[in-house]
C-alpha cells in the first residue's frame, strides 16, 4: 500500500505564536522556501516532520486543534511543521524581507 501524497500547501496554525504547517512529509528545504515566501517577517525556522491528529477544541475558541501523536495513531496524518524563531531561522529568512 502506498502512502497518501499531499500537495505542498502551507497554512498558518498558530494563535499566539507564528506556526506554519502543511499536510504531508515534504522536503524540508522546499517547505521552508514556501513558508517564508507565504509568511515573510515571521522568522520561521525549525522545520520538522511530525504526525498530527485533528481534535475538537473544547475551549470553543477554535473549531479544532492539531495535536502531535505517534505514527500509527488512529486518525494521524503526516505534517511538515515550523514555527517562529525555530532552529536556523536566520538562514531560512536571510533573503526574504517583508
Amino acid at each position: 500500500m502506498t502512502a497518501k501524497q499531499y500537495p505542498l500547501d502551507v497554512w498558518s496554525v498558530g494563535s499566539d505564536t507564528y506556526i506554519a504547517m502543511s499536510k504531508g512529509h515534504h522536503d524540508l528545504e522546499a517547505f521552508m522556501a514556501a513558508a517564508v515566501k507565504q509568511y515573510p517577517g515571521w522568522f520561521l525556522g525549525g522545520p520538522q516532520h511530525k504526525w498530527c491528529k485533528t481534535v475538537p477544541d473544547r475551549s470553543g475558541e477554535f473549531a479544532h486543534r492539531y495535536v502531535f501523536v505517534e505514527e500509527g495513531t488512529p486518525g494521524a496524518w503526516p505534517a511538515t511543521y515550523c514555527w517562529e524563531f525555530g532552529e536556523d531561522y536566520q538562514r531560512y529568512n536571510a533573503e526574504v524581507q517583508p
